[in-house]
This record gives C-alpha cells, structure tokens and sequence, in this order.
C-alpha cells in the first residue's frame, strides 16, 4: 500500500495502471509454475519415505545430516520452484531445521547445475572455479551454526528444568 500511494504521489496514477499490469503479467508467468512445483512436491511427499528422510537428515542424524544436505542441496537443479517446495517435503518427512537450512545453503551457493548454465559460459573457468570453491564451506557453517544454536536451546531448557 505504501508502494502504491508513494507511486501515485512520485508519478501519477499512470504509473500505478503500469504496476498492476506488470503485476498480472507476472502472475500469470509465476502461477502456472507453482502449481506445477506444489503438484510434484505433493507427489513427492508421497514417494519420499520419511523413515530416510529421518535416519539421514533428521534431528539425530547431526553433522551428518550437514554433510548429506550439503551434497543433495548442490546437486538439486532448479530454481525455488522446485527447491521450495522440496524443502516443505523434507521438513515434512522429518529433516531437521539444520539440514534444512544446509540443503537451502548448498542449493543456492553450490548448485552444480547453475555452474555449468550460467557461471562456465557467462563467466569463464577460472571465475567459476574461485567463486564455487569459495562457496565449499557456507553450507556447513550454516548448518553448524543451526545445530550449535540448537544445542545451546536445549541446554536452556534442560536447565530452566
């Protein structure tokens, strides 16, 4: 609302038509895609069993689970309209808070896909090789970070106890 009375204040009541019709132009861009993306993660919710979401990534799983998302989040292609709703699944199926930011982190930072699409033949070799061995250690920092913030909620609770 704010936009819009400022958009009308700065450039008249033009400008908000524009907006509302850039507005529609990209729903109807973005809403066929997310169906489709909330259909096949429905899908997956049912194929994924949730017993090796749990064992894997779960809340017991620990670094080993940071390990795991990390290497599923860097080889998951797409955009968030695939990796969104892969992570409502797995949140679903059990995963843990940490493996779920990991997998997030590693699917943004090391996708291996937008490497080879984008990075490679927009970029070059040399850019694409420091940027994605810089990128290595975001993931599991993210990830420990979570399961020391975790542990540390914990602690306090035990001790409020």
């Amino acid at each position: 609302v704010i936009a819009a009375i400022a958009c009308w204040q700065l450039k008249g009541p033009s400008a908000v038509e524009a907006a509302l019709h850039s507005y529609v132009d990209q729903i109807l861009v973005v809403l066929p895609r997310m169906t489709a993306a909330l259909l096949i993660s429905g899908f997956i919710q049912v194929l994924v069993p949730h017993a090796l979401v749990k064992r894997w990534l779960g809340k017991s799983a620990g670094i080993k689970g940071v390990f795991v998302a990390t290497g599923v989040g860097a080889l998951t292609p797409g955009g968030p309209m695939l990796a969104f709703p892969l992570v409502i699944v797995l949140r679903n199926a059990g995963a843990s808070p940490a493996s779920l930011i990991t997998f997030l982190t590693s699917w943004a930072t090391l996708g291996f896909h937008r490497v080879l699409m984008w990075e490679l033949p927009l970029l070059g070799p040399n850019f694409a090789a420091v940027r994605y061995l810089a990128s290595i250690p975001l993931p599991f920092v993210a990830g420990a970070i979570v399961l020391a913030c975790v542990a540390a909620a914990e602690r306090r609770e035990e001790r409020r106890r």
